[in-house]
């Protein structure tokens, strides 16, 4: 015969599988990782279903490299000077998360929800940030030196002085974004979808402007759900007189 305790073994053991991730709360979820980024990822295999639940927790300065994060929820998260290279971060939820300084070298970013996050001075080379937000972000001389930006959406993020040296454009958008002293060495920008209004250094906005002055009048239109060119716009940027906004 089945004792009791070992019933509320099993309800508990079928209740963790099935995602309820309140069976382990946020405090002991931010011990795990700290023990170790091998016994983290060892508790996530075995609890795949689980969405991790580590907002605002504080876990500056760890050593989280390769670690098993995605989908992870980590918003208003204190990440200063976090080594998360390698780490798998997908689709997570970094909401205001403060990241200033932290490595995110090769990192797995695709989807990630980086809205108003201080990404000051942070490591991002290599990093996969596909389909990526980070509207309203901070990366003041981030490193995105040949990054993978492919469709990530920069509205109103603050890219002074950052490099994105060879870094992957392809359908990336700056909208009102601030790129003054931003590097662009051999990155293609004939490949970002928008630079509509974006603060750009006189010699980048004038390339622009000769070789695809439609980037600087395209924007999203929520109506159609979808990219559109502002013809009005577009007639005064291609004047001689036009400097930008």
């Amino acid at each position: 015969m089945i004792g009791y305790k070992s019933i509320i073994a099993v309800l508990l053991s079928l209740a963790i599988n099935n995602g309820y991730s309140q069976t382990i709360g946020v405090s002991q979820q931010v011990n795990l990782l700290k023990s170790g980024v091998e016994n983290w990822n060892k508790w996530r295999k075995e609890h795949i279903a689980i969405i991790p639940h580590l907002d605002s927790a504080d876990l500056g300065g760890a050593n989280l490299g390769g670690a098993n994060l995605p989908k992870a929820n980590l918003k208003n998260a204190n990440l200063r000077g976090t080594n998360l290279e390698g780490a798998n971060l997908a689709g997570a939820n970094l909401l205001r998360a403060y990241l200033r300084g932290a490595d995110l070298l090769e990192a797995h970013l695709a989807g990630a929800n980086l809205q108003f996050a201080d990404l000051r001075g942070v490591d991002f080379r290599g990093t996969n940030l596909e389909g990526a937000n980070l509207e309203g972000a901070n990366l003041l001389r981030a490193s995105l030196r040949g990054a993978d930006l492919l469709e990530a959406h920069f509205e109103g993020t603050n890219l002074q002085f950052a490099d994105l040296w060879k870094a992957d454009l392809g359908g990336t958008s700056f909208l009102r974004a601030d790129l003054l002293g931003a590097k662009f060495e051999e990155a293609d920008l004939s490949k970002v979808k928008s630079f509509y209004k974006a603060k750009l250094d006189t010699n980048i906005l004038s390339e622009i402007k000769t070789n695809w002055p439609e980037k600087l009048a395209t924007i999203w239109d929520d109506a159609k759900k979808d990219w559109d060119i502002d013809s009005a716009l577009l007639e005064q940027v291609k004047k001689p007189d036009w400097q930008g906004w």
